[in-house]
């Protein structure tokens, strides 16, 4: 199960569960007259190396927004604004660090305790105080039970592919069959069970997939979970990824946006289109997809720089910008138009629909009128000089 193994690194969590309630207690801190309620994800790291646990809203990428809670002593606390329940990772550092982003998933409906471990130990985390973390494993492992054995079949084909035994079309076919049926099973899951943990499945099915099937499977459900949970924060981060999904297609407006320079200062995209044709480049410096297909276009910005075409990198970055200041700095990129979404404090990648799995590349005209989605850089050369010089 090649290509879903990719997900389950970020998206597919089992493991076992306790239900008993959490010893914690809501804390409450008087706010200009009112009460303001927290929910505690608290609990234990057991083993490993790591001094701090990485969180994040899942699925969402958490090198682009993520909280770092300390472990004093084997113990970690996070307290978060009481309201609507939404699930968060949890990620010991050391593997954060490593890349190896197998993040435990955590519902804070209310306080919860958590015993983690480091990932190579994953199935021994456990969670107490919260009901919607228990449905949300339990339909994972039941998933993934389901297809156990299959799983394991193609995880061997695709060794005896390595080994050169196997031809890699065959364990191609069967690993896309077997994704195909993880998707059926979901979306069953989802079509019986209309709560917030089949609402988060249709979150992850658009943040941490680029399969087709599992983009028209959370636009056919996304109407009626909308529905019973108007004002919950799911909804408006569902609805902005289907609508930058759907909208980011040949022939259509591109999606404006705005983003800071290097300075900090905010920019209209708009006022910095090429008369002709822009390149965006939304990448970042932790995405090494993003930057092997930025120097593909090295030789397309050189061949058409003087014929009114540009490229904008548009970055998604943490912790500053000393990282793509860096990777800058390295690359030596010909083009001098950067922009950055620091934190997605704009939500540019959301708007764009733009998954966990890399970054996209979007051309588009002087008017903003979308003219290839994620070209190769032979594409964006055979627009330039293709039928009618369009434009030349």
């Amino acid at each position: 199960m090649k290509k879903f193994i990719l997900l389950t690194i970020v998206g597919l969590c089992s493991a076992p569960w306790l239900s008993s309630a959490s010893a914690q207690t809501i804390k409450k801190t008087p706010i200009l007259g009112a009460i303001q309620e927290n929910v505690m994800i608290s609990g234990e790291l057991i083993g490993g190396k790591s001094n701090h646990i990485i969180v994040s809203k899942a699925h969402e990428h958490p090198y682009s927004h993520q909280i770092v809670v300390p472990v004093i002593d084997g113990k970690f606390q996070l307290a978060l604004p009481a309201g609507d329940s939404e699930a968060y990772m949890l990620i010991p550092e050391e593997n954060f660090d490593a890349g190896f982003l197998r993040p435990f998933v955590v519902f804070v409906d209310e306080n919860v305790y958590v015993t983690l471990h480091p990932s190579e130990r994953y199935l021994e985390n456990t969670t107490l105080g919260s009901p919607l973390t228990d449905e949300y494993h339990r339909a994972k492992a039941d998933i993934e039970q389901r297809l156990s054995k299959r799983s394991f079949e193609v995880d061997s084909l695709w060794k005896l592919v390595e080994a050169g035994k196997v031809m890699e079309e065959e364990a191609a076919k069967r690993d896309s069959a077997l994704g195909a049926d993880y998707l059926t099973l979901q979306e069953a899951y989802i079509r019986e069970h209309p709560t917030l943990v089949s609402y988060q499945l249709i979150k992850e099915l658009l943040i941490t997939n680029e399969d087709e099937h599992a983009n028209q499977i959370a636009k056919q459900h996304y109407p009626a979970f909308a529905a019973l949970f108007p004002n919950h924060p799911y909804t408006a981060t569902i609805g902005n990824h289907l609508n930058g999904k759907f909208q980011l297609e040949q022939g259509k407006q591109y999606i404006s946006f705005l983003a800071e320079d290097l300075d900090g200062n905010p920019v209209l995209a708009d006022t910095l289109l090429a008369p002709k044709a822009t390149l965006l480049n939304f990448w970042a410096s932790w995405c090494g997809p993003c930057i092997h297909k930025a120097r593909t276009m090295v030789p397309v910005y050189e061949a058409f720089k003087d014929k009114g075409f540009d490229i904008i990198n548009v970055a998604r970055e943490i912790r500053g910008t000393e990282s793509l200041k860096a990777l800058l700095e390295r690359e030596q990129l010909p083009w001098s138009t950067n922009l950055v979404d620091p934190n997605s404090k704009y939500g540019v990648w959301t708007k764009y629909g733009i998954t966990n799995l890399g970054g996209a590349m979007v051309l588009v005209d002087g008017t903003g009128n979308i003219l290839a989605v994620n070209p190769t850089a032979d594409e964006v050369k055979e627009l330039f000089c293709g039928i009618g010089n369009r434009f030349n």
